[in-house]
């Protein structure tokens, strides 16, 4: 009896891939759907929900404390400049480790993640609390350090996850760290009071399905692959 032969990393991931856009597609048009609604339904001010004003006050940190802090630091780094440093070390790391295809899903996951994010912010224009801890301005509604932590987090993953090389336990750390530097994130924004909770969520949720959808592009020939039929 012969065994069949091992599936590649490259491959379990292109095929997690494609069973992952169409929720990556639902979940970009989720995140449109509920700031429409706070724009043109709710309308008003678009203040804080039910579950914004429980997390507002729950996560508040005082001034000069050391999670105040820590999330000041995530508020630097997760910022304009330091999500584009951040996006651009990984991008040139991965094309001197001649993974050009990598460093482009990168790059592409992150471009969009702010057109998109921007474009929301324009049209929801919901306004930020009012008793923020640290500097900030524009619309509040989606969380741009979410989504750009989340879209270079998730996308790194995936770069980890389809290297054959590297051992599965690597890759559940990965993942690990991944997901707390996107809760952290959130946290931060939270924590200083410069976005709601759900800001946050819907920033995050962006930036996961725009990772996903731009390793879909980037790697569609080895997900057209999948769908080959093999030798007989």
């Amino acid at each position: 009896m012969t065994r069949s032969p091992a599936v590649s990393s490259r491959a379990r991931v292109a095929a997690g891939v494609r069973t992952a856009t169409p929720w990556a597609v639902l979940g970009i048009l989720l995140v449109v759907a509920f700031g429409l609604t706070l724009r043109f339904v709710i309308g008003g001010t678009i203040g804080p929900l039910g579950p914004d004003e429980w997390w507002h006050g729950t996560a508040a940190v005082s001034r000069g404390t050391a999670p105040s802090a820590i999330a000041i630091f995530f508020a630097e780094i997760g910022g304009g400049v330091g999500a584009a440093a951040c996006a651009a070390i990984a991008a040139a790391l991965l094309l001197a480790l001649r993974r050009p295809r990598d460093a482009a899903a990168v790059a592409t996951a992150m471009l969009f993640g702010v057109i998109a994010s921007e474009t929301l912010k324009a049209i929801v224009l919901r306004p930020r609390p009012w008793d923020q801890l640290y500097a900030s301005h524009g619309s509040s509604f989606p969380s741009g350090h979410s989504l750009g932590a989340a879209a270079l987090a998730i996308s790194l993953i995936l770069v980890v996850a389809a290297a054959d090389e590297v051992p599965r336990a690597a890759v559940r750390w990965a993942w690990a760290v991944g997901i707390g530097w996107i809760v952290l994130m959130m946290w931060s924004r939270t924590a200083l009071h410069v976005h709601w909770l759900t800001d946050t969520v819907a920033g995050a949720l962006l930036g996961a399905c725009f990772a996903i959808l731009a390793r879909r592009f980037w790697f569609r020939r080895d997900i057209t692959a999948l769908r080959s039929p093999g030798p007989r």
